[in-house]
């Protein structure tokens, strides 16, 4: 496999070191929001990859949340419950609650920041003076969710076929 989520996982260690006391300030949290994000694609990625996307397919999506999102869409769990319940879509990932807190603090709309202003990733998030999105620990627990439900699906993902 192209993409894995050991190397998903090691980036948010990364990450992790960073935080002291769930504080990250300045360059320290660009370096979070950074790692959290790029972990959040290779987890995304390994989900596809193993749902059946070509890896031609995944590069072509660069780094697209939206895209990425998209074809999530067009893939489905296998049901495990009693009886062998019928497949699900993949899109639940989306719905999935980051912070109760916030205003749809979910999944979906914490990756889809840029289609309502924050900064475009990565570029955006590698250069320049100043960063618009949402605050590092908030997408540092975005890609740890991701990367949670990613690991309990990612054995039943299927894509769908039209």
């Amino acid at each position: 496999m192209e993409y894995n989520l050991e190397f998903s996982q090691r980036l948010l260690d990364a990450a992790k070191s960073f935080i002291k006391k769930d504080e990250v300030e300045d360059e320290t949290g660009r370096a979070v929001l950074y790692l959290s994000l790029l972990s959040s694609e290779i987890s995304l990625k390994a989900l596809l990859e193993q749902a059946g996307y070509t890896i031609k397919e995944l590069k072509k999506r660069s780094h697209n949340f939206s895209g990425l999102i998209e074809d999530l869409c067009h893939c489905d769990l296998q049901g495990t419950g009693i009886g062998g319940s019928k497949p699900f879509s993949a899109s639940k990932l989306l719905s999935q609650q980051v912070n109760p807190n916030i205003g749809n603090g979910t999944v979906g709309a914490l990756l889809k920041g840029e289609e309502k202003g924050a900064s475009k990733y990565p570029n955006e998030i590698r250069y320049g003076e100043l960063v618009c999105h949402f605050p590092p620990m908030l997408m540092f627990d975005c890609a740890s969710k991701v990367l949670e439900w990613a690991k309990e699906h990612i054995s039943i993902i299927n894509r769908r076929i039209a």
